[in-house]
């Protein structure tokens, strides 16, 4: 009763002050995409600084948000961000698994196989302003029960802050950072989109294979559009709508390799399964790594090529194939934390140029005349094979124009291997058949100074 009585008078005092008025609500509105989550959630539950109604927590990830009591995330690397006063926070949590913590901008802290109230300031912190950030992962177990946050009597919350960009991975226990001891934290997703100074979202699971059928952990054609992992039988659909991400990165295939997936079937659900992302996401960038030990990348390369061809213009092939050794593995399968690491700053470069609204500066070439149909990633320069071509979109016989940046010399072949006739470009040229002999839907391999 007390607690009602004095919410009461705080709205009471609010209105009276002139915060019920229009400028303050047009304030409280979603300042971004991973924004709106967190204040959609919030917005029917009046809440004391830190409780679960507290406008100012900020989630992201796939969160539950029906249960009034706790607020639920079902994959690894959900997490969540405050501001508060004070110098002490503690966080409720109503399952045991492990938990990482960070307040400002110090090292993430494990709260291994924890539950109850953690308190995450064992030393207090020096009075003023301060940001909580807390994440979750523990191999197959990825349920974080959130119950709300413990402040100093009298602190208050504020919003934190939030990045523009949000990056979304696609994977199985790779990309969810299995076998590290930080899980999620440490895995080569959360470190490049850190880097990148973006938001991001895991939606991976160890075990999982792309195809429907073949392992007992599921597959990601069905599971990435649910809310739960696979170990929730019965999960309801995601709503896509909770967000948008800048970025998709896929990386899937190992679990499939070694459950024997025929590759042709791989082939046919990759296909399937970048279409059913993209009618989620019309305008994201998709990037489909190569898997680090080089296993399904024929079929891989195949999937992504008959989506460009398809018209599919956001979608790009990454070649992952020398990025890492034997000593960046913990068991031959699984990237160690400095593996993590040395995978994330090869991944940065290529995914920073779209973080803009613009496109990477590279070589493009397009499928039709006048820049038309589809795109192929942008090259950088190197020499490229008519198999090299084709992993980063541009088919045999396909290009019919290109776009050259300022400064860079391309040597375009007609046959494999850097053979044949060779027409040489410095600047844009929109139609092929304009150049002498014809090059239209004749180009095999290219060199790019």
């Amino acid at each position: 009763m007390k607690t009602s009585i004095y919410l009461f008078v705080l709205l009471l005092t609010a209105c009276l002050s002139g915060a019920c008025s229009k400028s303050y609500l047009k304030e409280s509105s979603p300042r971004s995409a991973a924004d709106a989550v967190s204040v959609k959630a919030n917005a029917a539950i009046a809440a004391l600084p830190g409780e679960l109604g507290d406008p100012n927590i900020r989630y992201f990830g796939r969160w539950d948000f029906s249960n009034t009591s706790q607020y639920m995330n079902y994959w690894g690397g959900g997490y969540l961000r405050m501001k508060f006063t004070g110098t002490t926070v503690k966080i409720k949590v109503g399952n045991a698994t492990n938990y990482f913590a960070k307040i400002d901008n110090g090292p993430w802290v494990s709260y291994l196989n924890a539950s109850g109230t953690i308190n995450l300031t064992p030393t207090p912190l020096p009075a003023g302003t301060h940001t909580v950030s807390v994440a979750q992962g523990k191999d197959y177990n990825y349920l974080f029960s959130f119950q709300g946050f413990v402040l100093d009597p009298g602190a208050t919350t504020s919003a934190p802050a939030v990045a523009t960009n949000l990056i979304e991975w696609i994977g199985d226990s790779i990309t969810a950072g299995y076998t590290d001891a930080q899980a999620n934290v440490s895995g080569y997703p959360w470190v490049c989109a850190e880097l990148l100074g973006t938001e991001h979202t895991q939606i991976a699971y160890p075990g999982i294979t792309l195809v429907s059928g073949f392992a007992m952990q599921g597959s990601m054609e069905v599971q990435y559009f649910k809310l739960q992992n696979s170990s929730y039988a019965n999960s309801p659909d995601w709503d896509f709508t909770r967000y948008t991400p800048k970025i998709i990165v896929i990386n899937l295939g190992t679990n499939d390799n070694n459950k024997q997936v025929p590759d042709a079937q791989f082939q046919t659900t990759y296909i399937s399964f970048l279409t059913n992302v993209r009618s989620k996401f019309p305008q994201a960038e998709i990037f489909v790594l190569r898997t680090f030990i080089g296993v399904k990348t024929a079929p891989t390369v195949a999937a992504v090529n008959a989506r460009i061809a398809g018209g599919d213009n956001k979608l790009h092939y990454v070649d992952t194939n020398g990025w890492l050794t034997t000593a960046d593995y913990t068991d031959g399968l699984h990237p160690s934390v400095s593996g993590n690491i040395k995978a994330a700053n090869l991944i940065k470069p290529i995914l920073a140029p779209y973080l803009s609204g613009g496109t990477a500066s590279g070589v493009v070439f397009y499928q039709n005349t006048n820049y038309g149909g589809a795109a192929s990633q942008p090259l950088q320069p190197g020499n490229y094979t008519l198999s090299q071509l084709a992993a980063v979109g541009v088919p045999n016989d396909w290009a019919s124009s290109i776009k050259v940046p300022a400064g860079r010399t391309v040597i375009l072949y007609g046959d494999d291997n850097f053979s044949g006739a060779s027409w040489t470009r410095t600047a844009d040229t929109p139609d092929f058949t304009t150049l002498s002999p014809n090059a239209n839907d004749k180009i095999s391999s290219v060199r790019i100074q």
